[in-house]
């Protein structure tokens, strides 16, 4: 994926999203933080999903980078949840609702300036 090769970008717009989820300052992303702010940066959760499905989404994060995420983590957090949308959707066209300044769409917008 364009974006998350291109380390100025990609770490401009985590280290952006990172600032915006931290609430107390603290340089870290508490569980309670994320779990209120990373919604608004990917879809996590869903009007079909079960608070369950949620929550065994967040427990793997937790599980997998820890429970109070450094801004590196978060970065890796982000590169894994993009790649794998960009695998799981490929080719194949996908109508989705994404905020005008989510990540989704920055990343729509990078790979777009930098396809032409």
């Amino acid at each position: 994926m364009g974006l998350i090769s291109d380390t100025k970008a990609f770490e401009s717009i985590t280290d952006d999203y990172f600032k915006i989820l931290d609430l107390d300052g603290d340089g870290k992303l508490s569980p309670s933080e994320l779990r209120k702010g990373l919604n608004r940066v990917v879809a996590v959760e869903s009007e079909v999903a079960s608070g369950e499905e949620t929550d065994s989404v967040y427990e793997a994060i937790f599980e997998r980078f820890g429970e109070n995420l450094a801004p590196e983590k978060f970065k890796d957090l982000i590169s894994e949840i993009l790649t794998a949308m960009a695998r799981a959707f490929g080719n194949t066209p996908v109508i989705m609702v994404v905020h005008n300044d989510g990540l989704i769409m920055k990343a729509v917008r990078h790979e777009s300036e930098n396809a032409m």
